[in-house]
């Protein structure tokens, strides 16, 4: 006949043993790619390969790891990305170092180093691997997410533009799903300042209801402020300006070449006048395809 003591002592044990046995979890918006998964991963990279070879874009690989200061100064220190979302640490030699959230800033980075700009231009090169944001995991959406990025620099003409928003149209139409690209201007470094002068004002005549984050960003990023899903912003921004009727006459016409050229391709696509991108190196042509892929052009000498 057991005591209460040997009873409790047992009881400890069992408690000890089911806590060394705990089943091990996936850490938090993080995604193991099973074997059953695999065949749709193949197709995706399979056709971004593909059409790689056929335009011409050479293979860049990446390290995970770079200086947290290449994206502060090309991303932006006051996008979300930069003051939210990055996995920053101080290496063993007191380095503050970054996994990479995204990779333009890389391969520009890389196209600096090892001295492409004396290559013919453009230079054409493509990628693809992890990239890591600490934003909060939503349906679709990890900590850890895969990219596949297609870079041309060195080239300005409408018709780069055109080519890799045909490209990312056709890596999704070949890999089996129906989408449409949502396009629009945000100009260069010499009309957008006026259109942001513009809106600011306009926001701030609207500034009772909107919301606490759009009233910091009115004074960091002002461009943002479209891109806020907060009901109230939602509405204040159908009676916003819209940039591309502050373009110079520069970006007017090369956005116009981007929209013929998307004609002549065929490629189905929706003018959306609200649609920005929120990272300091973007100009002109910007576009998603139902969040997948985004595309821009990029100055080297932001970097």
């Amino acid at each position: 006949m057991s005591t209460k003591k040997e009873e409790k002592v047992s009881t400890e044990s069992t408690e000890k043993q089911e806590k060394k046995f705990d089943t091990p979890k996936l850490l938090r918006g993080m995604k193991d790619i099973i074997p059953q998964e695999e065949g749709y991963w193949n197709t995706i990279l399979d056709t971004a390969r593909n059409l790689a070879e056929s335009y011409s874009f050479g293979r860049l690989r990446m390290p995970v790891l770079e200086s947290t200061k290449l994206f502060v100064r090309s991303v932006g220190k006051h996008t979300d990305i930069v003051e939210k979302e990055m996995y920053t640490f101080e290496d063993l030699d007191g380095e503050k170092v970054t996994l990479r959230p995204e990779g333009t800033a890389q391969a520009v980075r890389a196209y600096i180093t090892h001295g492409m700009l004396n290559q013919p231009q453009p230079v054409k090169l493509w990628y693809t691997g992890p990239m890591f944001r600490h934003e909060r995991p939503q349906a679709g959406r990890y900590r850890q997410f895969h990219q596949v990025g297609f870079e041309v620099i060195g080239g300005e003409e409408a018709a780069v533009d055109a080519m890799l928003i045909n490209i990312a149209y056709r890596i999704i139409k070949e890999s089996g799903v129906e989408t449409i690209i949502h396009i629009n201007s945000i100009g260069c470094r010499e009309c957008r300042p006026l259109y942001t002068e513009e809106l600011v004002a306009y926001y701030r005549t609207n500034r009772a209801k909107t919301c606490e984050d759009c009233k910091r960003r009115l004074t960091k990023n002002p461009l943002r402020v479209l891109d806020c899903k907060q009901e109230g912003c939602q509405e204040i921004k159908q009676g916003a300006p819209q940039i591309v009727d502050k373009l110079c006459e520069g970006c007017r016409k090369h956005f116009m070449q981007v929209l013929e050229c998307c004609d002549e391709l065929g490629i189905p696509y929706s003018l959306n006048p609200f649609l920005v991108r929120g990272l300091d190196y973007y100009a002109r042509t910007v576009l998603f395809l139902d969040n997948l892929l985004v595309c821009s052009q990029v100055r080297v000498m932001d970097f």
